[in-house]
């Protein structure tokens, strides 16, 4: 069971992040994600100008032409001044975007994107796929340090919007 709030809309500012990534076919994801988050997170320490090192990003990008996904993970910086080895720094731009809680275990998460796509569509939007989507992570879950399977697992889901 999972729990689907109602999104707020918000216009989200710049944002210039740092950290780690992994590219390569959807169903290698679930595979490669958890190392990437055991690699990622002890160098987030690495990182310069770190604005809030609790709270992580994981940014998609999604070619669905090649069904490649490219999956970042990374914390906000102030600015660009080091970008440590075996990193990428990259910007967000402004922009408007639905925000989603999934709450719930990890495995129910699927359902959760089924109900966003849903309540896009039933909205008048659609995802405004010239910007990235992303996912914000905090105290309410890391997989580095929580259960999947908690009910009380939570993250945000940020879908830049256009209307549809």
């Amino acid at each position: 069971m999972f729990f689907f709030m109602q999104p707020e809309l918000k216009t989200m500012r710049q944002k210039h992040l740092i950290g780690m990534y992994f590219s390569g076919p959807f169903q290698l994801l679930g595979v490669e994600m958890p190392k990437l988050w055991e690699k990622y997170m002890p160098r987030i320490e690495e990182i310069p100008g770190v604005i809030a090192p609790s709270v992580q990003y994981g940014v998609s990008d999604e070619n669905f032409e090649h069904r490649m996904y490219t999956e970042f993970l990374a914390v906000e910086v102030e600015a660009f001044t080091a970008i440590p080895v075996g990193m990428v720094g990259f910007t967000l731009p402004s922009t408007e975007y639905a925000v989603f809680t999934h709450q719930g275990p990890m495995s129910t998460v699927p359902a959760t994107y089924q109900a966003v796509f849903g309540w896009l569509a039933q909205n008048g939007y659609a995802q405004d796929t010239s910007v990235l989507r992303f996912e914000r992570y905090d105290e309410r879950y890391n997989p580095t340090l929580h259960e999947k399977e908690r009910a009380e697992n939570a993250y945000e889901i940020w879908v830049p919007i256009r209307k549809g």
